[in-house]
């Protein structure tokens, strides 16, 4: 349901303000749904002048006929050309209607705002008078050109979403220029209740409102997820994208409108395949089975008050192309086994859509689960050039890593996983081909110095899908006895997964942008459970606690000294549901009333 716009709405965003200045971006940055919506913040501004100067005249004049004749026809131009931009931008491939306000909703939002101004400036002036009259036109025009200049800054930076700075310094200036104004104005016989104070809240009321209303889409539904569906050839970033499940059947993913200028990106979790053993099973969700309006504990609980993301705008990047959201080929795994790989195309498609209706958000946290650790991992590098000026956050949840040589000599490539890595980061490439996870983390995390990088696992991640099932698997030569049996790799993944992550910090030291997290047993994922708000086993603190100081960290200077590399006591001590072997084998082992996983020195 969209958001009233109302006088309240702009008193309550001219009290808390715009964004301050985040991240340096691009000069080259151009994208046809930004630069609707910086025409259409200028074409607001343009408004707001417009209103304000015929409100001038009328002080001058007391000609009520005109003035409203030429607020009519400032009005007719503001929908004209509001609607040719959206006609631009959709020749180019975006929905910039579905962006934004409507024009009639720009139009109403400014005119409740410049018409309680015109209250404030008109009370207590006699128009009769000829030096009153006066003065309240110098105020009025003065005001009308700093709206102008407010929208216009705006809009020169969410074209480009660079220069942050130059953007406050402009509005400062306009700032300024108002209050000179209206000093010159009120010097001398001017009775006006109006206060400079007053009428910069009134202005930035209408520049933060017009902001709010064209960069996060009002037309997302904002109480409950809504699913996308994307149909035939997506062309985007000169690609043409083909959004799909392994089978061919159509793919969805779903999104919901928050109250605050962020954005949760979550990838889905759901196995992996690469063969004709593991695809013919398959080791992998298929079809679009998850629904995040079904509710789920921990994170993905918006209704706990406890919840950091609750307010956040989602786009949760639904899981059906078995490739770990990168992968972009189709493979013929045998005659009657075709299998399309497209979890690029896919996760592509979600991101475009949400560049569109969150055009410049405050923070990204980019993240996911299993799979969706390795499409949050893979994905968040080139969200960055989506989202420029953002403070990112990414965050891998059980997904390290831990793979085999003969995967990655051998089957890697049924993905075309490395077709789409992004050649402009020195090391990517190279790491890749080297199957080093500590190589290409070091190689993103290096490159974004200002972004946090995260892994989360517990010690001993179990179960038939979680990371110990694949990397048996892999260990068994593609034989699925190995997630069968799981548990016997169980004491090599917890080696190679802990020191891949420790070789990482220790990598990124001079960066201070990575940290790691081994939380105790044998659970696969955190994100949908509870144990993320209580779970302190092992002498690890809380995962609220953790993600909270990732939150308020901004590499390299800015961090949390409770953002630390956390690894837990006595790992292998399982909590209630963790995964385990039934009857119990080793290395899981009865001690006393605990189930605890030994492994041999």
């Amino acid at each position: 349901m969209r958001r009233d716009v109302n006088l309240c709405l702009l008193a309550c965003f001219a009290t808390i303000g715009l964004p301050t200045a985040r991240v340096a971006a691009a000069a080259s940055f151009s994208y046809p749904v930004n630069d609707c919506v910086s025409t259409k913040q200028t074409l607001s501004g343009s408004y707001c002048q417009s209103v304000l100067k015929a409100w001038a005249t009328f002080d001058q004049t007391g000609d009520a006929g005109k003035r409203d004749a030429a607020i009519q026809a400032a009005a007719a131009t503001l929908t004209s050309k509001w609607t040719a931009a959206e006609a631009a931008a959709a020749k180019k491939g975006t929905n910039c209607a579905e962006t934004t306000l409507s024009p009639t909703q720009a139009q109403a939002l400014i005119d409740a705002a410049t018409g309680a101004l015109a209250v404030d400036v008109n009370a207590g002036l006699n128009l009769s008078t000829k030096t009153e009259a006066a003065c309240g036109k110098k105020i009025f025009t003065a005001a009308a050109t700093a709206c102008l200049k407010l929208l216009q800054a705006d809009a020169g930076f969410v074209k480009k979403l660079a220069d942050a700075a130059g953007r406050d310094q402009r509005q400062a200036s306009a700032r300024s220029s108002l209050l000179t104004g209206f000093q010159k104005a009120t010097v001398s016989n001017c009775p006006t209740t109006a206060t400079s104070v007053g009428l910069q809240s009134r202005l930035d009321g209408i520049d933060a409102a017009i902001v709010a209303e064209t960069i996060v889409s009002p037309n997302v539904d904002d109480t409950q997820f809504t699913a996308i569906s994307p149909t035939g050839t997506i062309k985007y970033q000169k690609k043409e994208l083909a959004p799909q499940c392994i089978y061919g059947q159509p793919y969805s993913f779903f999104v919901k409108r928050g109250s605050v200028n962020k954005v949760v990106m979550y990838y889905e979790g759901g196995g992996a395949c690469w063969d004709p053993t593991t695809c013919g099973a398959p080791t992998c969700t298929a079809n679009i089975d998850a629904n995040p309006n079904a509710g789920a504990p921990g994170f993905a609980d918006l209704t706990n008050l406890n919840n950091p993301f609750r307010d956040w705008n989602i786009v949760f990047v639904s899981y059906c192309s078995c490739d770990i959201h990168f992968g972009e080929n189709d493979m013929q795994y045998t005659p009657a086994l075709l299998i399309h790989h497209r979890g690029y195309d896919n996760a592509k498609v979600a991101e475009k859509w949400a560049r569109e209706h969150f055009v410049d958000p405050d923070v990204v946290f980019v993240t996911g689960s299993s799979a969706g650790a390795y499409g949050a991992w893979f994905h968040a590098p080139l969200l960055h050039s989506v989202w420029p000026a953002s403070q990112f956050h990414v965050l891998a949840d059980a997904g390290n890593g831990v793979v085999t040589e003969s995967f990655l000599n051998t089957y890697f490539g049924n993905w075309n996983f490395k077709a789409n890595l992004p050649n402009s980061i020195p090391g990517v490439q190279t790491a890749l081909a080297n199957g080093s996870i500590t190589d290409y983390t070091k190689a993103v995390a290096s490159f974004f110095p200002a972004t946090t990088w995260a892994h989360y696992a517990t010690a001993y991640d179990g179960g038939s899908g979680g990371q110990t099932g694949f990397y048996n698997i892999m260990l068994n030569n593609n034989n699925l006895i190995g997630a069968v049996d799981w548990w016997t790799g169980s004491c090599q993944f917890n080696q190679v997964m802990t020191q891949q992550v420790k070789d990482t910090a220790t990598a990124l030291a001079a960066t201070n942008n990575y940290r790691y997290y081994i939380g105790t047993g044998s659970r696969h994922t955190m994100w949908g459970s509870d144990k993320v708000y209580t779970d302190t086993t092992g002498d690890v603190p809380t995962i609220l606690d953790w993600v909270n100081a990732t939150l308020l960290s901004t590499p390299p200077a800015g961090v949390s000294s409770a953002w630390t590399n956390v690894e837990c006591t006595n790992c292998g001590l399982l909590l209630p549901g963790d995964p385990r072997p039934d009857p119990l084998q080793s290395p899981f082992t009865q001690v006393g009333s605990d189930v605890v996983v030994q492994c041999s020195p």
